[in-house]
């Protein structure tokens, strides 16, 4: 088993010495849909226990910022992601006996705001002198708030929930100028977060768009 873990580390070491190295400054921006799905079975109503779950959708628009190391077809770096949405407001039948904070946080919010952290991972599975399609993942864990939409206070997500899970998986298909690349695609996002308090809360967010950004080799002595 060493042997053939020694072998893949050698051949990748010699893939890294003899391949251009890149590294890439980029921003992008795009728009799409948002499902949100609340997970809060038996929760305590003016009416007893009931079943709390509700589903709603919305529109999001996120912007990013990225910074990728790359050797040959592959490249891996850091994302950073912004995410604003709008959920369409829905109404439960039954008033939930929670506090404020949450029932801001699961039953009546306006805007979100999320900021997330990502190891961001592509692979160019064409990679020609004057056009690129990288389908790429990330992974990570992200923040932000929720606001209510009665009295317009801040929910941080930090305070109400834990767990926070990230997922994305984009398609980009690039024109380059040189070291300069022009690049748009769809995109895929999960959020997932947990309630601090009960387990049984849960929160997921599918975010479904496209992007358009730039993105800049800053090393010279790469392959253009």
């Amino acid at each position: 088993m060493k042997r053939y873990l020694t072998t893949i580390a050698v051949i990748a070491l010699c893939y890294t010495l003899y391949s251009q190295p890149q590294l890439y400054l980029g921003v992008r921006a795009g728009a799409g849909g948002l499902g949100t799905y609340d997970h809060i079975p038996n929760v305590l109503t003016t009416d007893g226990f009931q079943n709390g779950s509700r589903a709603s959708g919305g529109w999001a628009a996120n912007l990013k910022g990225e910074a990728l190391f790359g050797f040959g077809r592959f490249r891996i770096g850091y994302q950073f992601l912004y995410n604003n949405s709008s959920p369409s407001r829905t109404f439960s039948t039954h008033t939930p006996i929670i506090d404020r904070d949450r029932y801001t946080m699961y039953y009546n919010n306006y805007k979100d705001h999320i900021f997330g952290h990502y190891l961001l991972m592509q692979l160019a599975i064409i990679n020609s002198k004057h056009f690129g399609l990288v389908p790429g993942i990330a992974l990570g864990s992200f923040n932000g708030f929720k606001v209510d939409n009665d009295t317009y206070d801040r929910v941080r997500l930090a305070e109400v929930t834990r767990n926070r899970f990230s997922f994305g998986a984009e398609l980009n298909a690039e024109i380059k100028f040189g070291r300069a690349i022009i690049f748009l695609g769809p995109n895929y996002y999960l959020f997932a977060m947990r309630d601090n308090i009960n387990s049984n809360w849960r929160e997921y967010r599918h975010f479904i768009g496209g992007d358009l950004g730039f993105r800049f080799n800053l090393l010279p002595g790469a392959k253009k």
